[in-house]
């Protein structure tokens, strides 16, 4: 399969992700923020739509990062080695201008583990986890638009390549 191809299958991927990640953050945005009150009074409706942001954040980070990214790189045949480290690789797709900043993809993932930790005595750490989380949700669906735009922009097959 052509990269192009797989570009094509991978943006589609995203596109759900962000899709779903966009209406569960707009039924979010009218019960947040959390504050230590509102948190220990979270409801059985309010933690599903939170899990289901965590796990579109997730999807589309792990398919931005696993396969949209490096396929930039193979698709524009940059002379990056096969061993270069995440963070170079990174570094390179700003270089090219196809990431607004690497250190924006890093925070994401402190904002995705900042999730993880429960905080089950401390409700302002656990309301502020997850505020941040949210926040940093809304800059990843920003960010695959930056990326998605980038890639149509500089690799026009990608949009044709469904045949």
């Amino acid at each position: 399969m052509t990269p192009e191809r797989l570009m094509h299958i991978y943006l589609g991927e995203c596109d759900l992700h962000v899709e779903v990640l966009a209406e569960a953050l707009e039924e979010a945005h009218t019960w947040l923020p959390f504050s230590a009150e509102t948190i220990q009074n979270i409801t059985k409706s309010q933690l599903r739509i939170l899990d289901q942001i965590a796990y579109r954040f997730t999807k589309l980070q792990d398919t931005m990062g696993q396969k949209v990214l490096p396929t930039i790189l193979e698709l524009a045949q940059e002379p990056i080695a096969p061993d270069s480290t995440f963070a170079e690789k990174l570094n390179w797709l700003e270089r090219m201008g196809a990431l607004p900043s690497s250190e924006e993809l890093k925070k994401l993932r402190v904002a995705r583990n900042a999730i993880v930790q429960e905080y089950p005595d401390d409700r302002d750490l656990r309301s502020s986890a997850i505020n941040r989380f949210i926040d940093g949700a809304m800059q990843l669906n920003a960010l695959y638009v930056f990326v998605s735009r980038y890639i149509l922009e500089h690799f026009p097959n990608v949009e044709n390549s469904s045949e």
